[in-house]
Order: C-alpha cells, then structure tokens, then sequence
C-alpha cells in the first residue's frame, strides 16, 4: 500500500478517536455540572428546612454548602443572607444582600430581605429606602408597604405610618396583616373606635385566630364598647381548649359593671382573683364591684386585701377609705385616709375623702381645711370647691382660702 495512503488512513482514525474523546470530555463536563447543581438544590431545600424549624446552625452550614457547590446561585445567597438575618449577623447579611442586588437590580425579594436586614442593624433610612425599591419592583407583594410602615415606627413617625398603611387598604382587602397593624397603629394614637373596627375587620377574616380575638378585646375596652367586649369575650372565654388569661375577666367584669351588673361583675373579678391573688388589680375591681352591689362589708374586706398585696397603694387607699365610709365608719376611714395623704400627699381627692370623713363623724372645720388644701393641690377641682362652699355654709370663701 502506497504509504501515503497509509498515513492517511492512520490520520483520520487519529482524529475520529480525538473527536470521539472530546465528545465524551463535554458529556462528562455536562453530567458532572447537572449532578453538582442537583447537589446544590437539594442542599438548598435543606437549609430552607432548617430555618423554617429554627435550626440556624444547621441552616447556616447546609447554606455554605450549597453556595460552594454554586457560587453564583442568587437563590442560594438569598437564603444564606436569611440565615445570617435570623443569627444577628446582621453586618454580613447587609453585605452579602447588597453584592445580590448589585448583581440583580430588578429582584424584589432580594430587595425586600436587604430592607430587613438593614432594619435589623439600626440603618432605618436605608431600610425604608429598600422597603420602597423592593415595592416598587413588585406591586403584588404588599409585605414590603407593612414593612415600611414598621420602620416608620421604629423613627417615632407613628402617624405617618397609620396614613402609609391606610392609603394602601384597598389593595389589600384580604390581607389580615395590613388591618392587624392598621390596628395596632390606631391604638398607638389612641384611636380606639378605629383600632376595634380594624380587629374587628381582622377577625372577620379569621374568626379561629384567638390573637385577633385578643387585639379586637383591648380595642374595644379602650373603646368603651362593653356590650361587644361582653359579646367577645364571652365567646373567647367559651371556645374549647382556650385557657383564657386573667386580664380577660377582669375586662369582662369591666363590660359587666360598666352595664350595671354588679353581681356579674363581682363574679368575674372573683375568677381573676382565683388565677392571680397577688395581683392587686383584682382585689381593687372586686371592691369596685361590691360597692356597686351596695355590699360595703365586702368592699371594705377586698381593699383591705389590695393593701396587703400591695402596700401603699394609693388606689388601694383610696378605695378603702370610701369604702368605710360607705360602711358607716368614718373614723377609721379617717385613720387610713390620713395615712395615705402622709404617703401621697399631692392627692386631692384623698382630700377631698378625708374631709367627707371629717364631715361625717362632725367635724367641721378639719373637712374645711381638707378641701381647702384639696383646692391648694387642684385649684381647678370643681368638686373640692362646691364641697367646700357646702361646708362653709355661706362664709366669704376667699376668707377660707
């Protein structure tokens, strides 16, 4: 065979192996990086997991690896950021986050989690920027607008805040986080007809969510609705397996005795008494309660016990010696009038009790000088004044004063 032929021949065969190895070298490289980013995604998924159980040390390590195996996944650093967020390394998830940003300039969640982070480390300004950035990128996701309006908070802007989240109601009809805050802000600015139609809105949306149940009951206490707070609360009270706290009678005895139901109220503050007898609020209601049943023996016996719980207590006093003046004592309400005016003695009404008390047991000129000292304290005190010009009985008043 003519060698050239010959060389021929062996060339091409050189070359289709060469092409054939080559080939095989690209499957190989292409198995290899489908292999590592399955790795990669499923490393992913378990950091994911692990935050959402609060394993931050397990999500921290899984999100390393899965960020070595794919340096350049934004998923991946969104979530090692997250992680960093949840374990107050705040400084590094700023950083890292903004590097993602840089990288993808129209990503809102990227966006929306550098906020957060930057929230979390006290830069508020730049939070609200991002928050704003991040809403701007995706008007679906309402998340960003509540962020905003918690940092506005957070600046001690409360009312700019409410009218942020106001303005943004309408497009979040079936959002129960916006009217939750659009409650709690309302609060915050002693709102309280606005806060109770936001958590009543709230629970609307979803009556089986006992916190909303709690936020819609405050609102409507500071409210002064009773008949709903009595409605709510009864019904809060009732549900199975709910173990109501001790506040929540002692605002249902609030509703009731705001109702003039004296017995009723009696018997919640008694339940309340029962959870927490340390508690002098308790002691106080059920003397409230008491003396609105005209029961001063059990009014006198429960400020008595407010006193025992908490000594010195002004309200305790207070409601102690009217107590035993409405028990037809008024030397010993004198006695322990007397004493809450040494431990208080800015208080005019305890001077204004004590001269009720001096008037009672006949003596005249000692209620005199009470009201006179209770105007001295309150020169605004109506009640001081026409006690004072009772007992005067038409004397120059400016001679008394």
């Amino acid at each position: 065979m003519n060698k050239w032929i010959l060389t021929g021949i062996v060339v091409l065969i050189a070359a289709g192996c060469q092409g054939t190895d080559a080939k095989f070298s690209e499957q190989q490289q292409d198995a290899q990086g489908r292999w590592t980013n399955a790795r990669a995604s499923v490393t992913l998924r378990i950091a994911e997991n692990r935050l959402s159980a609060g394993a931050l040390n397990e999500a921290h390590k899984a999100a390393r690896q899965a960020l070595a195996l794919a340096p350049d996944n934004f998923e991946v650093k969104i979530v090692l950021g997250r992680v960093l967020i949840e374990k107050g390394r705040f400084t590094e998830a700023v950083e890292l986050l903004s590097r993602v940003c840089q990288s993808r300039p129209n990503d809102a969640k990227t966006a929306y989690y550098l906020g957060v982070a930057q929230e979390k480390n006290g830069r508020l300004e730049d939070a609200l920027a991002t928050y704003r950035r991040a809403y701007g990128l995706d008007q679906s996701d309402i998340g960003p607008i509540k962020a905003v309006a918690e940092v506005l908070v957070a600046m001690g802007q409360p009312r700019a805040a409410m009218l942020q989240i106001e303005s943004y109601l309408p497009k979040a009809q079936d959002d129960p986080g916006m009217y939750e805050l659009a409650g709690r802000l309302a609060l915050m600015g002693k709102e309280y007809d606005k806060a109770a139609d936001y958590f009543q809105q709230v629970l609307d949306m979803d009556y089986q969510n006992v916190r909303y149940a709690e936020l819609l009951a405050r609102a409507q206490h500071s409210a002064g609705r009773y008949a709903q707070l009595e409605d709510n609360l009864t019904d809060l009270i009732g549900r199975k397996g709910y173990e109501a706290p001790t506040w929540m009678y002692l605002m249902l005895g609030d509703a009731y005795l705001a109702q003039h139901r004296g017995k009723d109220a009696f018997n919640a503050y008694f339940t309340a008494s029962e959870r927490e007898p340390g508690r002098v609020e308790v002691w106080l209601s059920l003397s409230r309660a008491a003396l609105a049943m005209n029961d001063s023996p059990r009014a006198v016996a429960s400020a008595q016990r407010a006193l025992q719980v908490s000594e010195g207590d002004i309200n305790a006093q207070m409601l102690l010696g009217y107590s035993l003046l409405r028990d037809s004592q008024p030397a010993r309400a004198i006695l322990v009038l007397t004493a809450a005016a040494a431990d208080h003695p800015a208080s005019s009404i305890i001077q204004c009790l004590m001269g009720r008390a001096h008037t009672a047991v006949g003596q005249k000129s000692e209620a005199v000088r009470c009201y006179t000292v209770a105007l001295r304290l309150e020169p605004g005190n109506v009640v001081a004044r026409e006690l004072l010009q009772s007992s005067t009985s038409g004397e120059s008043l400016s001679k008394v004063q």
